[in-house]
């Protein structure tokens, strides 16, 4: 295997024998694998482990064999202890996101203070096949079908063009050991339940699923270089003059796909993008937001401008519990199975079922439409919502919606979304409350 190791650096060109590589080692089979193949090739490296203190005794055992490989390869060992749990529910964070972006923050802060080039992990190729899955259940645009990048400018993923059964067949014959993670045995983690569940049953119709996955990954990555050439001027007349004419882009065979493709590096997302073309013959001044811009409908035209507005007008939620300040409210989300609740246009509670995390907290726009609860799922324009609601006009621009995969599910204050109800099937509430007196105005950060 180091044979085609080697050869997957050097046709990638990763990185070269004058590199010093920081590698993030688990204890893991994947980590320890990458760590004596990078061994034996004779790279320069040191070793980090993170313990992020969940899974008590094992996370202790972890360390400790990590700490006792590098010792007896001579090699730096770098160590970080976080109180993972406490930090996620101090951000409003899931744990698995608090811990991922706690390692990249400290794999990032190692390399440069210690002088490495490189950060590596031991991604493989099942774990891209995976991402591909959460990613189509999620929805997604051609980036999520490319799986799990295998380098950024300073982390590398060397593993990526081998599986899972090809690392563990190595380090059998190496008589390599390691340490198993008991979590990756529970269906808790979507994850998981798709490795456990759904990829057996994809292998057994292809038994050489990850075979035929990874030259659907190589042709995804040219198709989506050559889009990128393609679309390379117009993007960059974009960029330029801050302009998107009507008559330049149907000039396009698919203008709403290149609309989305140029719009996403403003932060637009794709149900956006659908609602910015199909009511493009709007009434000029017509806005649509984004986390940092505004697209302004101007005659056979829009205007892209750089938001003046609070960084807080877009918001995300990657999972509850959380808490959001806007400049008018905060807003809280919590999980609850035992339930019941009364009337309060405070309060919304929704079907945990029915949401896909992360959810976005924004102001309404002109062509949102939702489905009120109490209609029998008929779809209304939350415009013609709020007038039939009598909603003041200097009130309508404090008009927030609640969003889940570009659905709204509650119009803050106002009305829950028919699909997104409680029913008697609903086993997990997600219950949303605002504060009104607890706002962005009236709070300080640390």
């Amino acid at each position: 295997m180091l044979t085609e190791f080697l050869a997957f650096i050097n046709e990638r060109k990763f990185f070269s024998p004058q590199d010093r590589l920081l590698l993030a080692v688990s204890g893991g089979l994947d980590s320890v694998v990458l760590t004596h193949l990078i061994r034996k090739a004779g790279f320069a490296y040191g070793i980090a482990h993170v313990n992020f203190q969940l899974r008590e005794a094992e996370s202790v055992r972890d360390e400790l064999f990590v700490q006792t490989l590098a010792q007896q390869q001579n090699v730096p060992f770098y160590l970080q202890r976080f109180n993972t749990l406490t930090i996620a529910r101090q951000k409003g964070l899931s744990t698995q996101l608090a811990a991922r972006q706690l390692r990249y923050e400290w794999f990032e802060r190692l390399r440069t203070e210690q002088g490495y080039t490189y950060i590596l992990t031991a991604h493989h190729l099942n774990d891209s096949l995976e991402t591909v899955l959460l990613n189509l259940v999620r929805g997604t645009g051609l980036a999520g079908f490319r799986g799990i990048p295998a380098q950024t400018p300073t982390l590398i993923r060397p593993l990526l063009g081998f599986s899972r059964q090809q690392l563990a067949a190595y380090a059998i014959e190496q008589g390599l050991t390691w340490v198993d993670d008991s979590s990756n045995e529970k269906d808790t983690y979507r994850r998981n339940r798709l490795r456990h569940q759904v990829v057996p049953v994809l292998q057994e119709l292809n038994p050489n699923l990850l075979g035929t996955f990874r030259t659907t990954l190589d042709r995804m990555e040219a198709a989506e270089r050559f889009i990128a050439q393609q679309l390379q001027s117009w993007q960059q007349h974009v960029a330029q003059t801050h302009e998107l004419s009507f008559e330049s882009l149907d000039a396009f065979p698919e203008p709403l796909f290149v609309l989305a493709e140029t719009l996403k590096a403003y932060d637009f997302s794709y149900p956006q993008c659908q609602a910015i073309y199909q009511n493009r013959m709007a009434q000029p001044g017509t806005r649509y937001f984004s986390a940092r811009y505004e697209l302004i409908l101007d005659r056979q035209r829009w205007l892209l401008e750089l938001r003046q507005a609070s960084s807080h007008a877009v918001q995300t939620l990657p999972d509850a519990p959380a808490i959001r300040y806007t400049p008018f409210f905060s807003l809280t989300l919590q999980r609850l199975e035992n339930f019941s609740w009364k009337a309060n246009p405070l309060v919304a509670y929704l079907d945990a079922a029915a949401l896909i995390f992360p959810l976005t907290l924004r102001i309404w726009q002109p062509g949102d439409w939702f489905c009120p609860l109490g209609l029998g799922g008929k779809r209304q324009k939350v415009s013609d919502f709020l007038v039939n609601q009598k909603v003041p006009r200097t009130e309508k621009d404090r008009v927030y919606v609640l969003e889940s995969q570009g659905q709204i599910a509650w119009i803050v204050g106002y009305r829950v979304d028919e699909r997104f109800k409680i029913t008697e099937k609903t086993q997990t509430a997600v219950r949303v409350e605002i504060n009104p007196e607890q706002s962005l105005a009236e709070t300080t950060f640390s």
